[in-house]
Parts: structure tokens; sequence; C-alpha cells
């Protein structure tokens, strides 16, 4: 078979196309940083990218998740804590006015300071994130309590946060458990004082089953609490180990890259010397 001078040039244009592309390639490496550009460069590994993805924005969102699950829970707490320290203050006020050698106008001097204590429980039980009461249930554009002395306007749904995959938490306390005692008891208080006479047993009692509602909501407020830090610590991790996976399969290796870039354009442009020398003598020799 005889080589003619158009199958030298083809050859030529043929292997420099491949080592310019591969010139390219190594180029393009090196200026994005990125091993993997688009899913021609490994099929396997862009899938294994993408999925690596996916994986990380779930968990990106279930962490955004908890933070605003963490939000209403420590809102909640913080409101709780509240009346638990209001309750504990109307039991001292009780027992004083519980003591005999108190008149009824003593009672009635006490009775402000109730009212006080009344309408900050109120407020507490009315805390809000942003536009949402914290504890409504799914009511949360309706406010728990116009008043001590109003029901309760909320309802019990759960607030259910997906803390991570497959996995929901419910987050909040309803303001009827949490602190419908304590307001019952504080109304119960009050009309004792008002009518000057001491504090029943039984309101002391209500007092101390207001005191023990607070208690147990933050308790489980804290349970829910501890909770959400610890799936956020696991999902963090789990967020950085899945980066890290990511960052080998996609980002260069970029000591690697500028010397195979550097090697390919040598080749590349050694290729073009040797073939232009190549053709040259054989277009001579045609002629």
């Amino acid at each position: 078979m005889r080589i003619t001078n158009a199958m030298l040039s083809s050859r030529a244009v043929t292997d420099l196309q491949g080592n310019y592309a591969a010139m390219a390639r190594a180029q393009e490496q090196v200026s994005s940083a990125k091993r993997l550009n688009r899913p021609s460069d490994n099929p396997a590994d862009v899938q294994a990218a993408i999925k690596l993805n996916e994986t990380i924005a779930a968990l990106g969102q279930n962490l955004r998740n908890i933070d605003a699950a963490d939000r209403q829970t420590a809102t909640a707490e913080t409101a709780l804590a509240g009346g638990g320290d209001a309750i504990q203050r109307l039991k001292e006020l009780a027992l004083a006015a519980a003591n005999g050698t108190l008149s009824a106008a003593d009672r009635t001097t006490m009775l402000a300071e109730v009212q006080q204590l009344s309408g900050e429980l109120v407020s507490l039980a009315n805390s809000k994130v942003g536009d949402d009461y914290v504890f409504s249930g799914h009511k949360t554009g309706t406010t728990p309590y116009a008043s001590a002395a109003a029901a309760y306007a909320g309802d019990h749904g759960a607030i259910n946060a997906r803390i991570s995959p497959g996995v929901s938490l419910a987050v909040n306390v309803t303001a009827d458990n949490a602190f419908g005692p304590a307001l019952a008891a504080t109304n119960q208080l009050a009309a004792d004082l008002a009518a000057g006479t001491a504090p029943s047993a039984a309101t002391l009692g209500a007092l101390d089953a207001g005191l023990d509602a607070l208690l147990n909501a933050r308790s489980q407020i804290g349970a829910v609490s501890n909770r959400l830090s610890a799936t956020r610590d696991f999902l963090t991790a789990s967020q950085d180990a899945a980066a890290a996976m990511l960052s080998k399969l996609v980002d260069a290796d970029m000591a690697s890259v500028i010397t195979e870039a550097a090697t390919r354009q040598a080749t590349y442009q050694a290729a073009i010397s040797v073939n232009a020398k190549i053709l040259q003598k054989s277009l001579i020799n045609e002629l």
C-alpha cells in the first residue's frame, strides 16, 4: 500500500486534534479546579457526584428544619421558665395571704401584684416566633389566650419537624396544657383575695398543679431540644463526610493537573513541529 501525502496529512490532523483536545481538557481542569466539568469526563463519577449533591442538599434542608424548630423550642423554653417563676411568686403570695394575721385590706393590696402576674402569664402563653404563636398548636395565627379568664383559642395539633430522612419530631406544647392550669389557679387566687378571704386549700393545690404543668411542659421541650441538638451534630458530621467524598470525586489535584497541562502543551507543540517537518518533506518528495 502506497502512503500518500494526503494520508499523512489526514493522520497528522487527527493526531493533532487528539493532542489538542487532551491539552484543552487539562487546561480546563486547571482553570476550573475541577476534575469533572461535564458528564463525558467520567459518567460513573458524575452520577456518583449527582447523588452526593442530592444527599448534601437533603441534609441541608433537615438542618434548616432543625434550626427553625430550635427557634421555636428556645422561645417556648424561655416562656415556660418565666411562667414557672411567675407561679412560684404567686405561691409565695398565696401562702402570705393565708396568714391569719392579715386583714382583708392587706389581701386586697396583694391582689394588684397577683393581677400583674396573671397578665404576665397570659403574655408568656401568647409568645411568638415571628408571626406565629408558639403555643397555639396548628392555629399559629390565633392568640392562645385573650385574657386570663378567656378560654384557650388554639387547638391541640402537633407541630412536626422533619429532622432527618424519614424522621419527624413533635416540637411544641399547647398553652392550655402548659399554662392553662396556672391561669386557672391565678384566677382562683385573685377571686379569694378580691373577696378579702384567705386562699383556700383548693387554691393552694391549684397553684401546685399549675407549677407542675409548667415544669412538665418545660421538661418535654427540654427533651425535644436535646434531641434536636444531637440530631444536628449527626447531620452536620454526615454533611461534612458527604462533602469530603464529593470533593474527592469532583475537585482536581491541582499539582497533578498543572503538571499534566504543561506536559500536554509541550506534547502538542512538539507534535506540531514534527508533523510540519514530515509533511514538508513529503510534499517535496511528491514534487
